[in-house]
C-alpha cells in the first residue's frame, strides 16, 4: 500500500523563504561581482567641450595625402597672438664640461626656481639663470640611485622629483636628497595625482595590452584599472616611434590631470580616480580611421601616422601641437574660439640641422616678438604661465647666424637682446638654450 507524505504548511513556508534567500543571495553576489569588474573601468559621462578642428583646418589648408597646403594665412596665429613676451635661458657648462648633449634630453620641468633636465640616464637641476646646481642621484643600483631614468614627474606643491628607473620610482627633494624608492613595475609616463597616488600610462606597444591606464597607491600597487577598448591583432613587430617616447600623454593644469590617447579623439580629465571627458576633437573627415594606423602583410609591417594631439592648458589658452600635419591648434577659453597656428618655411639655402629641421616640421608658432626661433612648443612650465621649447645652443646660433633674424617685430629692442645673448653662445660653455614664452591672460 502506498502511503501519501503530507509537508506540513509551516515546513513549506520556511522552504519557501530559503528558497527565495538563496535567489537573493545569488543575485547579490552577481552585482557585486559585476561592481567589482567596474571598478576597474568606472568612468563618468560628462559633456565635453566640442573642438571643430576639421572647420579650422578647412578655414586654411587644403588636404593632401601627406600633408596640408597652406591656402589662405588671414587669421593664423603668430606667437604675440598668445604671449606677452619671450625669456631665453642659456644653460651654462660647468668647468668646461658639457653635462648635456642634446639626443640625451628627453623633458625639461620649469619650476618657480629651477630646471631640471631629464636625460636618458641622469637628472640635472639648474637655476633660472642656467647655473648648474647638482645632478639628482647617480649611477647605480642603490638606495636612491639609477642606471636609466625611464620617465620624471615633478611636484611643485610637494617639492618632490619622482624618477622612474628599472623595476622602482626613486623619490628625491628639490635639495636632491633621496627620500625613498618605491616599488613599480609601471615605469613609463605618469604623474602624481596628490600625495597619495600617482596615474600611470600602459604602453601599447604590442597592440594587445588590455589596459590604458592604472592608478598606484604611494606603495605603488594598482588601485584602480581603465581598460583599452581599441586592441589590435599581435603582432611580433613592436611598434612605437620617437613620439611614443616624448609625447606627455598625463599633463597637468592646476589640479587637474589630463590624459590623452594616441587613437583617440577624446582628451579626459582624471577626478575622483574616474576619468571624465574634458575636450572632443571633432576632426570631422580628418578623423582617426584604422587603416591609418597600420598595414600588416606576411613578413612586413608598415605603420601608418594618423592626427592626434598632445594638450597644454593654461587659465586662457589650450595649446595643441599636432603630430601628424605641422601645425599647432589653440583654444582660446576666453573668446571660444579655436584658431591655428602654421610658421612660414624658411628660404635661406643654407645647410644647418636647425634649418632643415624647421623646413620640415615647421611647427609651432612665427616669432613676431623678437624675430627669433620658431617655437615649437614641446612642454609646459609647472605653473601653466609659460610655454617651452628647448635646443641645443651652439646649432641656434649657427642657424641664425645663417638664416637671419625676421625684419618686421614688435619689439625691436628685444631683437637687440637676443642678438647680443646669441653672441656670447661659446660651444664649449653652453648646453642648451631654452625658450620661454609668458602666456597672456
Amino acid at each position: 500500500m502506498k502511503v501519501q507524505r503530507r509537508i506540513h504548511p509551516l515546513l513549506l513556508v520556511v522552504q519557501i523563504v530559503l528558497v527565495l534567500l538563496l535567489v537573493v543571495r545569488c543575485h547579490s553576489n552577481k552585482e557585486t561581482t559585476d561592481s567589482s569588474k567596474q571598478k576597474d573601468s568606472a568612468f563618468v559621462f560628462t559633456t565635453p567641450k566640442v573642438l571643430d578642428m576639421e572647420s579650422c583646418i578647412d578655414a586654411h589648408f587644403e588636404f593632401h595625402p601627406d600633408e596640408l597646403i597652406l591656402k589662405d594665412s588671414t587669421g593664423l596665429l603668430s606667437l604675440s597672438d598668445i604671449a606677452d613676451d619671450v625669456e631665453y635661458v642659456l644653460l651654462k657648462a660647468s668647468n668646461g664640461k658639457k653635462e648635456i648633449y642634446f639626443d640625451r634630453v628627453k623633458h625639461i620641468f620649469l619650476s618657480q626656481n629651477y630646471i631640471f633636465v631629464q636625460l636618458v640616464d641622469n637628472v640635472v637641476q639648474y637655476d633660472r639663470q642656467g647655473n648648474l646646481i647638482r645632478t639628482i642621484g647617480r649611477q647605480g643600483a642603490g638606495p636612491g640611485e639609477y642606471n636609466w631614468v625611464f620617465e620624471m614627474a615633478v611636484d611643485e606643491l610637494q617639492k618632490k622629483l619622482f624618477v622612474s628607473c628599472s623595476g622602482k620610482i626613486n623619490v628625491y627633494d628639490f635639495e636632491g636628497k633621496f627620500i625613498r624608492a618605491i616599488k613599480s613595475t609601471y615605469d613609463n609616463k605618469f604623474i602624481p595625482l596628490d600625495s597619495n597616488y600617482f596615474a600611470a600610462e600602459v604602453p601599447n606597444l604590442w597592440h594587445d595590452v588590455k589596459d590604458r591606464l592604472v592608478i598606484l597607491d604611494k606603495e605603488g600597487k594598482v588601485e584602480k584599472r581603465f581598460p583599452r577598448h581599441r586592441l589590435f591583432p599581435h603582432t611580433d613587430f613592436v611598434l612605437v616611434s620617437s613620439e611614443d617616447t616624448k609625447v606627455p600623454r598625463l599633463s597637468r593644469f592646476g589640479d587637474v590631470v589630463y590624459f590623452n590617447e594616441r587613437y583617440n579623439d577624446t582628451i579626459f580629465e582624471i577626478k575622483n580616480k574616474e576619468l571624465q571627458m574634458r575636450y572632443f576633437m571633432d576632426w570631422g573627415k580628418y578623423a582617426h580611421k584604422m587603416e591609418y594606423f597600420y598595414e600588416q602583410k606576411k613578413y612586413d609591417l608598415k605603420f601608418k601616422e594618423c592626427l592626434w594631439i598632445r594638450l597644454f592648458e593654461a587659465d586662457r589658452f589650450a595649446v595643441m601641437p599636432s603630430s601628424r600635419f605641422a601645425l599647432t591648434l589653440v583654444y582660446d577659453k576666453k573668446t571660444d574660439q579655436l584658431r591655428a597656428a602654421f610658421p612660414p618655411s624658411f628660404t635661406s639655402e643654407g645647410d644647418s640641422i636647425f634649418r632643415k629641421y624647421f623646413h620640415q616640421e615647421r611647427r609651432g608658432f612665427y616669432n613676431d616678438i623678437d624675430g627669433g626661433l620658431v617655437q615649437d612648443v614641446k612642454n609646459m612650465s609647472l605653473d601653466c604661465k609659460y610655454i617651452l621649447s628647448f635646443y641645443p645652443a651652439y646649432d641656434v646660433k649657427e642657424f641664425l647666424e645663417e638664416t637671419g633674424y625676421q625684419e618686421q617685430v614688435l619689439y625691436p629692442e628685444k631683437q637687440k637682446k637676443l642678438k647680443a645673448l646669441i653672441e656670447t653662445i661659446d660651444d664649449d660653455k653652453h648646453n642648451m638654450l631654452i625658450m620661454m614664452s609668458k602666456l597672456k591672460q
